[in-house]
């Protein structure tokens, strides 16, 4: 008997101890969590009750000189999904549900699915941006068969003039898998971005994208356990984006635009003294107000095969053979060199045969253009004077003289993707193909032909360099609030005599004997200049015929010029892609714009 009990009291006294473990762990536990780690779950329980929520800056706002609006934000409304915790089934079937009272095409799904794989962290992917009054009715009236759609207030970017100034403007996009990829390198550009959905992809929307994006603020809610707002914790305001005034004249853009409308090419007007950019027009354009939200692929695929090149930049990305526009800057070489005066002459039979050499260069009148002395080579652009001059020069000298002008380098325009263009010299042929340099090259480069390339841009920034003769600040979009001489250094670039020569012979450029005659005793404005003509691919001695050849491969047309010759003010650079004689098609066009320009000023006064 004494045996039982005994063995039950121990049973009793070990129930008794591991409850007393049992509890104690408990007690522990529970003293854990809510003593020591208090703190700890306070946090997480409130992150988990907690949101922070981003409030987008409204993008800065574009204008031209004159205030007129290039680029604004306009409120639009966003059908959006709220795809958390949903599996792609049930996102279908929202989608699917929502075709049947709105035009959703397999573009728009696409786009749709496209953004929620890139942005990984949104809640609400947009379905339908931008919806019309019409649609959005239909939608409400249906509203409460779809508790995971929303409609969503958004500031929309617009682009009102949109074809004639979407290579300037440029345009905003979605912030795309790519961008993403970029911001993780640079942790405070991807805080920068926090917010955010849209950035500049091209144009001044890109350089400037900085100063025009401004800067997100946020607000914390506290939300209940159905994810439902509570109330307001914290309210940070965003900082919007600042404002640009572009230098550019929009109805100068609107004139060169229409002047432009029949062909491939760039129109570029800048002030000579400050080289603010008037006017910046490339043909054909298309619309930056597609890309806002996401251009659609179709439509992405044919403006990129599009033959014509609608999306490339002509003033900046284009590089074209300078042609007979070059040989202004020709003549300060040989004039700089001592190889020629104002009064050397030689005699033009209508070709050069190159010393010791069998080799025949011709020129572009048949017949030859007689006596030529400097002011007659440069006003009827006698190719056989040049020939002759760089002959006596050398690639070196010539080099030398150009790269003062900044040909073969970036003029520094407030733009991306801008070209160096190309300089011939006998250390970028040997960098380039790993061969030497032949006397044949220097005769070309002379004239603006074989391997020199320019941009537009580049032409108006070496005609102001000229004009100024001084290292001038590169093109500016931005207009200067003080008008002022803004020059580099304030040293001569070359002599004064010998730009005054120069100009001379540019002004009889539209004398009665220059090759743009035809405005000689109609030029109120006294636009002086010097036109060219680009071959596009070597004739190898054979003889141009304009009437049996492809478009494509008829010569450039190219203008440069100045108004009024007595007084340089404004400066332009027209290149007409297989437009012809620089004087048939570039030179009018330029004419009527410099026209237009100062009947725009008499009106401004």
């Amino acid at each position: 008997m004494e045996d039982k009990k005994f063995i039950f009291d121990r049973r009793i006294k070990l129930i008794l101890l591991v409850f007393i473990i049992f509890f104690s762990l408990i007690i522990t536990r529970l003293f854990w969590l809510q003593i020591y780690k208090n703190d700890f779950y306070f946090e997480r329980s409130q992150a988990n009750s907690e949101r922070i929520e981003p409030i987008k800056p409204l993008r800065g706002m574009i204008y031209d000189r004159h205030k007129n609006v290039l680029a604004e934000n306009l409120l639009a409304y966003d059908l959006v999904i709220n795809i958390e915790k949903k599996s792609n089934q049930e996102i279908e079937y929202i989608i699917t549900k929502l075709s049947e009272i709105l035009p959703i095409t397999d573009e728009i799904k696409k786009k749709f699915y496209k953004l929620k794989t890139e942005r990984k962290f949104l809640r609400f992917i947009p379905i339908v941006t931008n919806i019309d009054a019409k649609l959005l009715t239909s939608f409400v009236s249906h509203k409460y068969e779809f508790p995971d759609v929303k409609i969503k207030e958004e500031f929309l970017r617009s682009y009102p003039y949109s074809h004639i100034n979407a290579h300037l403007i440029g345009y905003i996009n979605r912030i795309s898998a790519h961008d993403l990829n970029n911001f993780k390198q640079d942790q405070k550009l991807l805080e920068s971005y926090f917010g955010f959905t849209h950035k500049g992809k091209q144009g001044v929307e890109k350089f400037f994208e900085e100063s025009l994006k401004g800067k997100a603020g946020f607000k914390k809610i506290r939300v209940n356990a159905q994810n439902s707002f509570v109330n307001e914790i914290e309210h940070i305001p965003p900082t919007d984006g600042k404002d640009l005034n572009l230098s550019i004249d929009l109805d100068l853009q609107i004139r060169a635009s229409e002047l432009l409308k029949d062909y491939k090419g760039a129109i570029i007007m800048t002030h000579v003294k400050t080289n603010e950019i008037l006017t910046y027009q490339s043909n054909p354009s298309f619309d930056p107000n597609h890309f806002v939200n996401g251009i659609g692929f179709d439509e992405w695929n044919n403006l990129n095969l599009d033959p014509k090149k609608p999306m490339l930049d002509r003033i900046i990305s284009a590089t074209y053979p300078p042609g007979s526009t070059i040989k202004p800057f020709i003549s300060i070489a040989g004039l700089e060199h001592n190889q020629i005066s104002k009064d050397f002459k030689i005699s033009d039979p209508g070709y050069y045969r190159l010393p010791n050499s069998k080799k025949i260069f011709k020129d572009w009148k048949k017949e030859g253009h007689g006596e030529v002395d400097l002011i007659k080579a440069i006003a009827e652009s006698c190719d056989v004077y040049f020939y002759n001059l760089a002959y006596k020069l050398g690639i070196n000298k010539l080099s030398h003289t150009l790269t003062k002008f900044s040909f073969g380098n970036q003029t520094g325009v407030q733009l991306p993707s801008e070209k160096n263009g190309i300089l011939p010299s006998p250390e970028w042929k040997q960098k380039r193909y790993k061969q030497k340099w032949n006397q044949y090259e220097t005769i070309n480069t002379s004239i603006g032909q074989g391997d020199f390339l320019v941009t537009p841009i580049q032409l108006t920034h070496a005609l102001n360099t000229l004009l100024n003769n001084k290292k001038i600040a590169p093109p500016s979009i931005i207009q200067k609030e003080i008008f002022t001489d803004e020059f580099i250094e304030s040293s001569s670039i070359t002599d004064d005599e010998f730009i005054e020569i120069v100009k001379l012979g540019m002004q009889q450029v539209t004398g009665d004997s220059g090759t743009f005659r035809s405005i000689a005793h109609k030029n109120l404005n006294k636009l002086a200049g010097k036109t060219g003509t680009a071959q596009v691919f070597s004739l190898k001695n054979k003889d141009y015929d304009e009437a049996n050849i492809e478009d494509h491969l008829k010569d450039h047309s190219l203008f440069i010029g100045y108004a009024p010759f007595d007084d340089p003010t404004v400066s332009i650079a027209v290149v007409i892609e297989n437009g012809g004689h620089g004087s048939s098609v570039a030179a009018p066009i330029a004419k009527k714009l410099v026209d237009y320009y100062f009947e725009l000023a008499m009106n401004h006064e």
